[in-house]
């Protein structure tokens, strides 16, 4: 008979249950017995069998018919073009947020269990885009309620700002898998819609939150070190996509960022407070 599990090994083992739950990995049922050390032949069992799972083991959804393609208007054309179309013929928030949800082009929404928009206040004048939502944003459907989103706000509210002072968003609106960072090819299949946002709710100044939204938006090579805390301009698009005009826009340390390296807070602070000169300066 297996010797039982010591009490580390327990811990280890409930560990690793828990971080496969939470990277979206079918966990298979495991007896009460084995999660506690009594047993651990189930476990292990348990274990083999998910390692020889395929990489990407969440739930799918059917992929549509090509009928049901062309009924759904999205034909023969590539996704980001039907992105560009779909969010070009939004003409209000809620129509945004419709044609997002209609929205299949990015393999990051089959394994989501919400699509992210943003919460806030529109009217605000500081619109903050961050990267991709984690796991309490998926799980609520809003962006920047976990820990970073919690850090956040504190950060906003030392400087005077409240929930209805700001509103906030994601350039991606899905969660990647085990919140792992979005890749190129997902973020540019959101970005026509991060791009719409902005020009529907024509902000007065805009803080990009994390190094992707930054250099995806102002299509900038440099990281976030380099970015951070230097007021630039961002080129807002009008119904066509065309230029029309542009917004001060400051990129600072994503949440996330400050609270693995809190170390970087005092620069954060500074940039927390080159967004309260401009704002005092509207």
């Amino acid at each position: 008979m297996t010797a039982p599990l010591s009490p580390d090994d327990v811990r280890a083992l409930k560990s690793l249950l828990s971080w496969w739950e939470e990277a979206g990995i079918e966990v298979p049922e495991i007896p009460a017995a084995a999660r506690s050390g009594a047993d651990v032949r189930p476990a292990r069992e348990a274990a083999a069998r998910v390692m020889r799972q395929p990489p990407s083991s969440a739930p799918q959804r059917p992929a549509a018919t090509a009928a049901q393609a062309r009924r759904a208007g999205f034909g023969a054309e590539p996704p980001e073009q039907d992105a560009r179309q779909m969010a070009g013929e939004a003409k209000t928030l809620d129509a945004l947020k419709a044609a997002l949800e209609a929205f299949d082009g990015c393999a990051l929404k089959p394994t989501a269990m919400n699509t992210v928009f943003a919460r806030g206040n529109p009217a605000s004048g500081l619109m903050i885009v961050g990267e991709a939502p984690g796991r309490e944003e998926d799980e609520q459907g809003a962006p920047f309620v976990g820990r970073s989103g919690q850090l956040l706000d504190k950060m906003l509210a030392a400087i005077g700002l409240g929930p209805e002072d700001v509103y906030i968003t994601n350039i991606v609106n899905w969660r990647p898998p085990g919140n792992r960072k979005p890749t190129d090819t997902e973020v540019m299949a959101c970005l026509p819609f991060a791009e719409r946002h902005i020009a529907l709710v024509r902000p007065k100044l805009l803080v990009f939150a994390g190094g992707i939204s930054a250099q995806t938006l102002l299509r900038a090579k440099s990281g976030i070190m380099s970015l951070r805390g230097r007021w630039t301009e961002y080129r807002v698009k009008d119904e066509a996509f065309q230029e029309a005009g542009a917004i001060p826009a400051l990129p600072i340390f994503h949440p996330a960022f400050l609270l693995r390296r809190p170390q970087e807070k005092r620069r954060a602070w500074a940039d927390m407070l080159s967004l309260q000169e401009r704002l005092e300066g509207l």
